[in-house]
């Protein structure tokens, strides 16, 4: 895993991006605590297994179809599982975090209105992104020093729908 430090990628809000391996972060490395940096070895080795998994059907469907033009589904297929996940999460109950209610109050005006709604859609939005899979792995690992040794291959897997375990309730 390689640290690169940077004020652009990732987004702000955010501390670390890690893409198959190679970490941005708006943090200096020699500052990055250990704990960050366990969350996104755990990402590294879950991007690995769905770049396996996407090549995989890649070359199923080169050789169904007879077109080397499957072999850009290497490209797609990871983020098409990524945002699966995310959506699953999204639109599933229960809805933990949402505080905020519809209760508009007669003679609020349409910006009131605009601005409630928008602060449950935003809040959905982070949880599903903090709930997903891929994501509860790593939060709920993160701590554990042995968990990348002893991790078993595709444990993302058994983060999917667990309820009881989701990190902002």
């Amino acid at each position: 895993m390689r640290i690169i430090y940077n004020k652009v990628i990732p987004f702000k809000g955010f501390g670390a991006m890690n893409i198959l391996g190679l970490v941005f972060s708006r943090v200096p490395e020699n500052s990055m605590s250990i704990t960050t940096k366990r969350h996104e070895q755990t990402h590294t080795y879950q991007q690995y297994e769905i770049l396996g998994i996407a090549a995989l059907l890649s070359l199923i469907l080169c050789n169904i179809f007879a077109s080397w033009w499957y072999l850009l589904g290497c490209l797609v297929i990871p983020f098409v599982i990524y945002l699966f996940g995310f959506f699953m999460e999204l639109i599933l109950p229960p809805y933990h975090n949402l505080s905020l209610s519809f209760g508009f109050v007669k003679g609020e005006g349409i910006v009131v209105k605009f601005m409630k709604l928008w602060g449950i859609i935003s809040q959905a939005w982070i949880d599903a992104y903090r709930d997903n899979c891929f994501e509860r792995e790593a939060y709920l690992n993160d701590h554990n020093p042995d968990y990348l040794a002893t991790r078993k291959a595709f444990a993302w897997v058994g983060y999917i729908l667990k309820r009881d375990e989701r990190r902002g309730k």
